[in-house]
Parts: structure tokens; sequence; C-alpha cells
């Protein structure tokens, strides 16, 4: 009797297990969409937006010129408070380095617009052009989720502000509130 109790068991905690492997996650539906997870696992979408690229010019060109990315609005509907532990999910296929890809930046906001500068040239073109992109960029931990997705976390606690995460042609935004 003991014996058929075992298996007994022992069938119902292989079945458990087989059952709980092939529960799937929630993943985005489509590559290069960026959603944020809630512990429950639920995704809610960010904002998107496609990004316009702006260049200006000082002084007729002799001050200099600065290439921008700028952003409609100077708020992001979608909202964390600081402090928050918050992960993003991002749909990017097999065999892709996420790391390569994904980038978070921080963005400077002024009057209805939210920016983050490309590249600056100097005062009559001396000093040739400076790539300023990757300064105001987050790091960013990267794990496997489901089959095709990956979660994604900055590497340090956000400071109050506005963000975008750019994949492809658009770009995914965020605000950080204070608590």
């Amino acid at each position: 009797m003991k014996t058929v109790a075992l298996l007994v068991l022992t069938a119902f905690s292989f079945l458990s297990l087989a059952a709980q492997d092939t529960t799937k996650v929630q993943e985005p539906e489509y590559t290069g969409t960026v959603f944020s997870l809630d512990p429950a696992g639920t995704l809610t979408p960010l904002e998107k937006q496609q990004p316009n690229i702006q260049s200006k010019v000082k002084a007729f060109g002799y001050g200099g010129a600065q290439t921008s990315t700028i952003y409609k609005g100077a708020k992001s509907p979608v909202r964390f408070k600081a402090g928050q532990d918050i992960q993003f999910v991002i749909r990017a296929g097999r065999g892709v380095d996420p790391d390569s890809l994904i980038k978070l930046n921080v963005l400077s906001v002024s009057k209805d617009q939210r920016s983050v500068t490309m590249a600056k040239i100097g005062s009559m073109g001396f000093g040739g052009v400076k790539s300023t992109n990757g300064e105001a960029q987050q790091a960013l931990n990267f794990k496997k989720y489901g089959e095709q997705s990956y979660t994604v976390s900055p590497a340090q606690p956000l400071a109050p502000g506005e963000y975008a995460f750019t994949f492809g042609q658009y770009a995914f935004l965020f605000g950080i509130d204070a608590q």
C-alpha cells in the first residue's frame, strides 16, 4: 500500500512540475516593443513616439551646432515612483544581443518637449564633431524572459526625470516622480 501511495505522489509531483514548465509568460506581440512588467506578470505599454531629429546652428554656424532627438510633450503619461523596483519587457527575437540594440536615455525637459543631445560641433567647426550619444545613457541589466523576450531593469535606481528606451525606429517613454 505504501508503494502505491508513493507512486501516486511521485506521479502527481511530476505532473505538477510538467504543468509549471508549460506555463508561458505573457510576452509582447511584436518585436521592438517595450512594456512595463508588474509583479503579477501583467504587461503595460509605455508611451510610444517616433523620434524627431533636430539640428540647431548658432550664429550662422560660427557659434557651432547641436543635433538632438526631440520627443513631443514635457512629461510622459506613464509614471513610476523614485525607488520603485521597475522592470520592463522587450521582445527582441532569438539570438539577439539586447545590450547592442536597446538604450535607455535620460531626457532633458524644456517647455513642451523632451530631448537628448546626440552631437555637438564646436565654434566655426573647430574641435570637430563630438558625439554626445551615450553620455545620457543608463546602464541596463537583461535577463531572458519567455521564448523571444528579455526583462530589462536599470542597473542603478533611476532619479526623478524623463526617460526614453530607443529600439529601432521608435522610442518608448516614461517618467520617474519623486516619492
